[in-house]
């Protein structure tokens, strides 16, 4: 009885390394992505700049702009998830300006940023 199983790990392992040997070298698949063509919304807020250099080193502009309108706590969540969880090199000092960004642009606040760039625009005019 000996025999026979020892006979039959031989053979089976025989059979995985001429399999292993006799099998075609993997090679790497070359994948061309389309261009990217969303964009962040242009914005005067300072977040506008650091969400552009910190936050579309990883994300497409599309992904950011397809979340739910949510909360600026949920937006600084984010922030702090993908610093402290995923190691993105956000300097502490950047990250509330870009949940404001986020929040004003994407968020519940939507067109925030744009009615009051349009509300200083009207006050300067009428100086």
């Amino acid at each position: 009885m000996k025999m026979q199983i020892s006979s039959f790990v031989t053979s089976g392992l025989t059979a995985l390394m001429v399999g292993l040997i006799g099998a075609p070298a993997a090679q790497a698949l070359e994948i061309t992505l389309p261009q990217e063509t969303a964009t962040l919304k242009p914005s005067t807020m300072p977040g506008y700049q650091l969400a552009l250099r910190n936050c579309t080193a990883c994300h497409s502009a599309q992904y950011m702009q397809t979340q739910p309108p949510l909360s600026h706590e949920w937006w600084e969540g984010e922030v702090k998830k993908m610093k402290k969880a995923y190691g993105a090199l956000i300097p502490d000092a950047d990250m509330s300006a870009i949940a404001d960004y986020m929040s004003a642009t994407y968020g519940p606040g939507k067109g925030a940023d744009e009615a009051n760039a349009k509300s200083t625009a009207s006050a300067s005019a009428k100086k």
